[in-house]
């Protein structure tokens, strides 16, 4: 429908003029609110929200403007407008951020562990790559063994060997990771 088209229906009944823009341009309209609202609004605000772009369209939508063409880019234009605005007013609480003053931020200090925290996390990275560096099966029986707690008998059913194999091969790994880990200046 054209907006000559519309002009000449809504001569004869502005309300039939209305259902027949709306008929065309329901499915369009819904199709882009309710793909920028999905993931906040509910079934409720997408519906009112195309209701609204409607309710737009019809009030600019009329005979004072000099366009005779499709109005399809106009309705999406308008439906992509009134959704990019419901989306602002429904997550502008939902992902809200606090402001600090510098006041405010010379009084908040880091925990006391903080230094700690990041110092076990960076051991226990070096302590694992030192691990991988082993090979098989002898990164997985040490992870197996001291990250896991199980038992040379539960290892030997993962590696296929027997428990005797897995014990040997657990003390052979761990005196080459005790090395790897002294020429790395790290001891535990």
């Amino acid at each position: 429908m054209t907006q000559k088209e519309y002009r000449k229906a809504a001569a004869q009944s502005e309300e039939n003029a209305q259902r027949t823009l709306f008929d065309k341009y329901f499915n369009y309209v819904y199709t882009i609110v309710f793909s920028r609202l999905r993931s906040c609004a509910s079934r409720e605000d997408i519906e009112e929200c195309v209701g609204d772009v409607f309710a737009d369209v019809y009030m600019r939508f009329d005979e004072r403007r000099a366009f005779d063409g499709d109005p399809t880019g106009f309705v999406g234009t308008v439906a992509r407008r009134k959704a990019a605005d419901m989306y602002k007013r429904l997550t502008k609480n939902k992902f809200g951020s606090i402001s600090i003053d510098d006041d405010e931020a010379a009084e908040i200090e880091a925990p006391d562990n903080t230094a700690d925290t990041v110092e076990k996390k960076e051991l226990r990275g070096s302590l694992i790559k030192c691990v991988e560096l082993l090979g098989e099966p002898d990164s997985t029986i040490i992870i197996q063994k001291y990250f896991f707690m199980r038992s040379s008998t539960e290892i030997s059913k993962l590696v296929s060997l027997t428990p005797e194999a897995v014990r040997v091969r657990c003390s052979r790994a761990l005196k080459k990771l005790r090395e790897t880990l002294t020429d790395m200046n790290i001891s535990l």
